[in-house]
């Protein structure tokens, strides 16, 4: 019986000491990335109305704001809203959009697929982006990630809210 119970101690703190090494392993991994999160207040720099005969309107905004973590930014927009579709009904456009986010630390250059949804409350685009790790600059070359977006087109002001993996 003696053996038999220092079998199950051993076994039982063998068993203890390899899950905390694994759970320390665990945590030691490189998570799914850093949280990304920042605010923009833009306004626009630049229009081309070809709505009536192409079904397209460009716009250029720049602005400034914030990036947690990363301090304060400037930023420019090129957007293109599809107004021949209605994702969402009469009103609605599908938008396609490249933001360049400059820092201090380099250049973050998001990808983005949005629509535009006209309701009775505010006005405001969604959709998602991907961070061009290719086309960033600095301490965000080689970035990966992507996330979710809203601009309230009331406010002129932008959320983007996702993951950030930096390549360094």
């Amino acid at each position: 019986m003696n053996k038999t119970l220092r079998a199950l101690l051993s076994t039982g703190t063998l068993i203890a000491f390899i899950s905390v090494f694994a759970l320390h392993a665990a945590a030691a991994q490189p998570s799914d990335g850093s949280r990304l999160e920042a605010t923009f207040t833009e306004s626009v720099q630049s229009l081309t109305n070809r709505v009536s005969d192409l079904g397209t309107l460009q716009l250029i905004t720049s602005g400034t704001g914030t990036v947690d973590g990363f301090g304060t930014a400037t930023v420019v927009v090129g957007i293109t809203e599809d107004k021949s579709v209605s994702p969402c009904g009469p009103g609605s456009s599908s938008n396609a959009a490249t933001r360049r986010i400059v820092l201090n630390d380099g250049v973050l250059v998001l990808r983005e697929l949005s629509t535009s949804c006209p309701t009775q409350q505010e006005p405001t685009i969604n959709g998602t982006f991907q961070v061009d790790g290719d086309s960033s600059t600095g301490r965000f070359a080689g970035a990966w990630g992507g996330g979710e977006l809203t601009v309230n087109t009331t406010t002129h002001t932008s959320y983007v809210d996702g993951k950030l993996h930096l390549a360094g």
